[in-house]
C-alpha cells in the first residue's frame, strides 16, 4: 500500500470552520423550492470531499443523528484531528478518511448529498473531473451535490493581483513569511502613487479584502499555485458532460435577478433573458453583477425541475427570523403598514398577517416554526375569519418567499435540534462545550461559527452539560469569580470585590443563558 504523500494543508493547516450553506437543510429548502422533492433531512446521508478536519461534517453529524456522514480529504494531520473529535464526543454516524479523491472507490456508496466547498477552483483538472463523476456516479436519485467555485468576470481582478504576489513571494520560504511578504508588498503596491487611479483603487480593494482573511486561508487561497476561475457556461459544460444540471445557487439572494441598483432599460434587458437558456440567462446575470464566487447546486439530468416558486412549496417547510418593528409598541391589527427591521435591513407591511407573523418570528427566534403552525398564531392575534384561511395561506407564502429571496426571512426544511426555551439542567452543545475549551470559536447548532467574547459566557458553556441546575451553576461559576478567573463586569468596568461580583453573577445568569439560547447553541 502506498504510503501517503504530505500535503500543504499538512504543514499550515486550513481554518477549522462550518458553512452554513452547505447544510443538507440549505440544499434540501432550495431543492424543494425548484420542485424537486429531496431526501428528508433527519436520515441525510451525506459526503465531503475536501472536509479537512472534518468539522463542517462533525456539526452536522451532532444535530442529526440518524444521518451518516462521509468526508474524504488528502491531508494526513487534519483527518487525524477530526477523528480525535469523534472519538471525545463518541460520534457514531460520522466517518472521516484520508484519501486521493482520484483514487476514491467505486463502492463509495450513494448519497442524498454531496458537498465540494472551496475544492473544485483548487486542484487540477484531472480532480475537477473526478469530482463531476462522483457527484453523478454517487448522488441519489432525487439527490443534490454542492460545488463552489471562483467565477469570472468578476476574480480577474482578484487573479491579477495573485498572481502579482505569487511573483513576488517565490523568492521566500515558508507559509509565513509568504503570508507577510505578499501582505507587505499589495499594500506597497496600493500605497505606491500619490495620484489615485483606476488601477490603484483596484489595488487598495484588493489590499482590504486580504486584510480581513486569516493567515491560513489567505495562504491556501490567494497563494496556493492552483487558483482557478471558471465561466458559469464553462462550468457547466463540464458538469453536463457528466449528466448533471443546474438546480440553482446555496444563498438564494443570489438566484434573484439585480435590482433597484439597475437602470430601467438594463432590467428591461433583464427580463428579455428570461427567455434564453438556463446557462446563457445565469451567465450574462454573472456579467451584469460582475460575480466573482458560485455556490452552485447541482442534480440529476433526468430529474424534472420548476422554476416557478410556487407559494405550495413553503406550506411543508419552517420559517425563522429574527425581526423586530421598528415601532416596538406596533399593533399589528392597526390599519397601515409598519416597518420591520431585521439587521440592517428595513421593509415595510401593512398587511395584518404579515405583520403578525413577523413580529411573532422574531418573538420565538432561533425557533424555526412550521408555516401551518405561523399562519395560524399570525390570523389568531389579528382576528382574522375562516373566510380568508385560503388566501392568507397563499398570501403569506409568496410574502416569506419573497423575503427569503431578499434575505429578510430564513426557509428550512427541519425543524432543527436546539431549543428555545431554557430547561431546569440546562444543555449546550456538546461540540461547543468541547470547542470552548480550546478557544472563543465554537460551532453552533444552527451550523454557524459564533465567537463567544465574555468570560462568564465561555465558563458559563462549558459547565452546561445537563448535570447543574441555576443553583450549581452559580456555585461553580461563584468560585470563578471569587478566585478571579471569571471576571464580572459593571457598566463595563471589572468588579473587583468578591463578594459585589458574585450578587451580580446570580443577577446575569439568567440573561446570560437567554443569550446562549437566542445564539441557537442550547440543545436541553
Amino acid at each position: 500500500m502506498r504510503e501517503p504523500s504530505i500535503s500543504e494543508y499538512d504543514k499550515f493547516a486550513y481554518p477549522t470552520a462550518v458553512y452554513a450553506q452547505t447544510h443538507p437543510d440549505r440544499l434540501a429548502t432550495i431543492s424543494a423550492l425548484m420542485g424537486l422533492p429531496a431526501a428528508r433531512i433527519e436520515r441525510a446521508r451525506v459526503l465531503e470531499l475536501g472536509c479537512g478536519d472534518g468539522n463542517n461534517l462533525i456539526t452536522m453529524a451532532c444535530t442529526l443523528p440518524d444521518g451518516t456522514f462521509q468526508g474524504i480529504d488528502l491531508a494526513i494531520e487534519p483527518i487525524r484531528r477530526g477523528q480525535e473529535t469523534i472519538s471525545a464526543l463518541g460520534l457514531k454516524n460520522v466517518t472521516l478518511r484520508q484519501m486521493n479523491i482520484l483514487e476514491a472507490p467505486a463502492d463509495l456508496g450513494t448519497f442524498d448529498y454531496i458537498i465540494a466547498h472551496g475544492l473544485y477552483s483548487w486542484v487540477p483538472e484531472a480532480v475537477r473531473e473526478k469530482i463531476l463523476e462522483i457527484c453523478r456516479g454517487h448522488l441519489a436519485e432525487n439527490g443534490v451535490a454542492y460545488v463552489s467555485f471562483n467565477a469570472y468576470p468578476g476574480n480577474h481582478l482578484r487573479d491579477a493581483v495573485r498572481r502579482m504576489m505569487r511573483f513576488h513571494v517565490q523568492q521566500f520560504s515558508g507559509p509565513q513569511e509568504q503570508i507577510r511578504q505578499a501582505r507587505a508588498f499589495l499594500k506597497f503596491l496600493a500605497e505606491a502613487k500619490t495620484n489615485s487611479s483606476h488601477w490603484h483603487d483596484l489595488l487598495k480593494h484588493q489590499f482590504e479584502r486580504i486584510e480581513k482573511y486569516v493567515d491560513a486561508g489567505f495562504f491556501h487561497d490567494d497563494l496556493s499555485p492552483i487558483n482557478q476561475p471558471f465561466y458559469f457556461y464553462e462550468f457547466m459544460d463540464a458538469a453536463s458532460r457528466r449528466g448533471l444540471q443546474f438546480l440553482g445557487e446555496a444563498d438564494f439572494t443570489d438566484m434573484q435577478p439585480p435590482g433597484s441598483d439597475v437602470g430601467d432599460e438594463a432590467a428591461a434587458v433583464l427580463r428579455e433573458m428570461e427567455q434564453m437558456g438556463l446557462t446563457a440567462r445565469e451567465q450574462y446575470l454573472d456579467f451584469v453583477k460582475g460575480r466573482s464566487f458560485r455556490q452552485t447546486l447541482l442534480c440529476r439530468q433526468e430529474q424534472s425541475l420548476d422554476r416557478n416558486v410556487k407559494p405550495e412549496c413553503v406550506f411543508k417547510l419552517y420559517a425563522a427570523a429574527d425581526t423586530v418593528p421598528v415601532k416596538l409598541d406596533a399593533d399589528p391589527a392597526a390599519p397601515g403598514p409598519e416597518d420591520f427591521r431585521r439587521g440592517k435591513s428595513v421593509i415595510a407591511t401593512g398587511h395584518p398577517v404579515f405583520k403578525s407573523a413577523l413580529i411573532f418570528l422574531g418573538r420565538v427566534w432561533p425557533r424555526r416554526v412550521p408555516f401551518n403552525e405561523l399562519l395560524e398564531k399570525a390570523r389568531e392575534r389579528v382576528g382574522r375569519d375562516k373566510t380568508t384561511l385560503d388566501s392568507d395561506r397563499g398570501d403569506l407564502a409568496e410574502f416569506l418567499i419573497r423575503c427569503y429571496a431578499i434575505g429578510f426571512a430564513d426557509l428550512h426544511s427541519y425543524a432543527s435540534t436546539f431549543v428555545t426555551e431554557i430547561s431546569e439542567r440546562p444543555m449546550a452543545s456538546p461540540l461547543a462545550r468541547q470547542q470552548i475549551r480550546k478557544g472563543p470559536v465554537v460551532s453552533s447548532p444552527r451550523h454557524l461559527p459564533l465567537k463567544i467574547e465574555d468570560a462568564l459566557g465561555r465558563d458559563l458553556l462549558r459547565l452546561l452539560d445537563g448535570t447543574r441546575d441555576r443553583e450549581a451553576l452559580l456555585k461553580e461559576l461563584g468560585a470563578g469569580v471569587k478566585a478571579g478567573s471569571t471576571p464580572i463586569y459593571s457598566d463595563g468596568k471589572p468588579i473587583t470585590e468578591p463578594q459585589k461580583a458574585v450578587e451580580l453573577l446570580a443577577a446575569q445568569l439568567e440573561p446570560s443563558l437567554v443569550s446562549l439560547a437566542r445564539l441557537g447553541l442550547m440543545v436541553g
